[in-house]
């Protein structure tokens, strides 16, 4: 059965969409049969593993209105799965936005009637659709959006961990304190089985006194109660640039120091089941 990561942080431009795609390559050159889920409608994710969200025609929109319409979302699995080099993803575009908005009217509709709306609530959509993938892989990767909406809920609902990627900024880190705060919000609430993976610095400059301070300082805060990734992902232009043909950084300069970092990642993750 897959193991189910959801990569989540409220803020924006911490590096999710990044860390999704080379852990998930990580996992694979490890040998591992991966799945990401791109679960923002931008479509970050799409883009970097080289599709064209607007051309799509099957995307997880498919998969969540099949739920949601409660017919057999068994039947876009192959339609909706895109198989890359080496890593499998179920793409998103602007679709997923009605999807949300689905979600959101389920969400009050269940709440007017008392709870009580029949088929599947809201929060546990993504859960259903993912139960159609956990024979088929050893990991998933779920690449959320910048808002904690019921998109994400979703994610954090059907994931075992969830990864924290954080900014080495010290703003960055009240929103790690939220994204904190709603992962265990979901545990208590929705998914019991869901635990912190781990909190994963990145755009990490080693030189600086403020990136050593706060790398200091969340190991200090967050240590004794979450894993905090021993290596930090290095800022390094080559990981954002993504040349045309290349989804993750081992594709184009695999002896960078973010891909070795992301190595050293994908050996924690991995390490998971082992302790």
């Amino acid at each position: 059965m897959a193991i189910i990561l959801a990569i989540t942080n409220s803020k924006g431009g911490v590096g999710k969409t990044t860390t999704c795609a080379n852990l998930g390559a990580a996992l694979s050159a490890a040998g591992k049969a991966v799945l990401l889920v791109d679960n923002d409608p931008q479509g970050d994710l799409t883009k970097v593993m080289r599709s064209d969200p607007k051309s799509l025609k099957y995307t997880l929109a498919n998969l969540m209105n099949a739920v949601l319409d409660d017919t057999e979302p068994e039947l876009f699995v192959n339609r909706a799965v895109i198989e890359g080099a080496g890593i499998h993803y179920i793409p998103a575009n602007s679709k997923l936005a009605g999807v949300s908005s689905r979600l959101v009217a389920l969400q009050m509709s269940s709440r007017y009637r008392g709870g009580e709306t029949g088929g599947t609530p809201c929060e546990l959509v993504m859960a259903r659709v993912l139960e159609l993938f956990q024979s088929q892989y050893d990991y998933i990767l779920i690449d959320c959006g910048h808002s904690m909406d019921l998109l994400t809920i979703n994610a954090l609902a059907a994931a075992h961990q969830a990864i924290v990627p954080v900014q080495a900024h010290y703003l960055a880190m009240e929103d790690m304190a939220d994204t904190l705060e709603v992962i265990q919000t979901i545990r208590q609430g929705i998914n019991p089985k869901l635990a912190v993976g781990g909190i994963l610095l990145t755009m990490y400059q080693g030189r600086t006194n403020l990136c050593r301070g706060i790398q200091d300082e969340i190991q200090a805060d967050y240590g004794n109660a979450f894993t905090v990734f021993s290596s930090p992902i290095d800022f390094s232009i080559r990981v954002a640039e993504h040349p045309i043909g290349a989804a993750s950084i081992f594709a184009y300069e695999p002896n960078n120091p973010a891909a070795k970092a992301y190595s050293a990642v994908a050996q924690e993750v991995l390490s998971y089941g082992q302790k």
